[in-house]
């Protein structure tokens, strides 16, 4: 993991839209499936939301190589490629519409059950990160 960088745990995970989608949903990750984690520099308080794809699942832990989408700026010094590891508390986001065919069908069922209840937020990608 890149020095100093600390993923941030999440209370709630949503999907792209933000609709907030029941926990289990993360269950049926695998390699090459697309999250969205906020990543904290703790040295400056500084933060970002950044799309990593996959690489590895293994005993909880995720690998994930950073993402260009929707970076607008490199807030907090990690470099579009680079490899961080997390947990699944640290992700906010499953962008559903992204995923493999295979993961679509594995949730249809909890995207579904959570599109009934109707609750989330406007913005994911600035929930729980310090905005300048």
């Amino acid at each position: 993991m890149p020095r100093n960088l600390t993923p941030i745990t999440q209370d709630t995970l949503t999907d792209w839209s933000g609709i907030i989608l029941p926990s289990q949903t993360v269950r049926h990750l695998f390699v090459s499936c697309i999250v969205r984690v906020i990543i904290q520099n703790p040295n400056d308080n500084s933060s970002e939301a950044i799309y990593f794809e996959i690489t590895k699942i293994k005993d909880g832990t995720f690998w994930g190589i950073a993402q260009d989408t929707y970076r607008l700026w490199d807030w907090i010094k990690l470099e579009d490629g680079q490899q961080m590891t997390f947990r699944k508390e640290h992700i906010n986001e499953i962008p559903i519409d992204w995923q493999p065919k295979a993961f679509q069908k594995a949730v249809r069922g909890l995207v579904a059950q959570a599109k009934g209840r109707g609750k989330g937020y406007t913005m994911t990608g600035c929930r729980g990160v310090a905005v300048f």
